[in-house]
Order: structure tokens, then sequence, then C-alpha cells
């Protein structure tokens, strides 16, 4: 998780070009950046559900297995969708497969951040 936010930090200084700037030829080194740092957070998501699904019981762990199905179904509707940004075709849903890709690793974060105050607290009593 600290080694996610280090690498987040980076996020501001790799944006996406509009898409008819990269379908014109235009994209730059920030274009291939934004997708490298997309993969590498993902692989890093993945890595924290793995440790985490590990480290907290049964019923972690089958959340946590939901929620890395959930970011593969998802990462897969939008690798589909992908090559249609290049082409500059219609990719209507592609901004709604990236949000809750990262909608449910932060909610599966939070879920996290609870179990890991749970355990706090019952330590301190």
């Amino acid at each position: 998780m600290f080694v996610y936010g280090i690498i987040s930090l980076i996020w501001p200084f790799t944006p996406m070009h509009q898409r008819e700037v990269i379908a014109a030829g235009g994209a730059t080194l920030s274009d291939t950046l934004h997708i490298a740092m997309a993969m590498l957070s993902v692989l890093l998501m993945l890595l924290a559900m793995g440790f985490g699904a590990d480290a907290f019981g049964k019923r972690f762990r089958i959340y946590s297995i939901v929620t890395m199905v959930t970011l593969f179904v998802f990462g897969i509707l939008t690798s589909m969708d992908a090559p249609g940004i290049d082409k500059n075709l219609p990719t209507p849903l592609i901004g709604v497969w990236e949000r809750i890709n990262i909608g449910v690793f932060l909610l599966w974060v939070v879920v996290l951040a609870v179990i890991l105050l749970r355990i706090e607290g019952k330590n301190q009593q």
C-alpha cells in the first residue's frame, strides 16, 4: 500500500490526451506513461489485495477475491474498448469501466481500514 501511495504521486504528470489528438498521431510520452502507470497500479492493487486476503480471515479473503474478479472483468471491458480511442471511435462506457475499477479498489481499501481499526480497538482494550 505504501508503494502504491508513492507511485500514485506520479499520476498528475502522466495525463492522457484527448482521443482526437491521439487518433491524429499526436500521442506523446505522457500517453505511454499513463498506460504504464495504469498497469503498475493494477499490479500493486492485486498484490495488496492478495496480502490482505491472506492476512485477515475467510470473509475478507472472499471479499478480496470478489474484488479481484471485478477488477479482472472490468479490466477486460476497458481493454476491449481501448483500441477505439486510437481510431477515434465511440467508446461511451470506457470511462465507466475505469471508474468501476478504481471504485472497487478504493472500497476494498476502506474495508481494510475498518478491519485494521477494529483490530486496533480490540488491542487497546
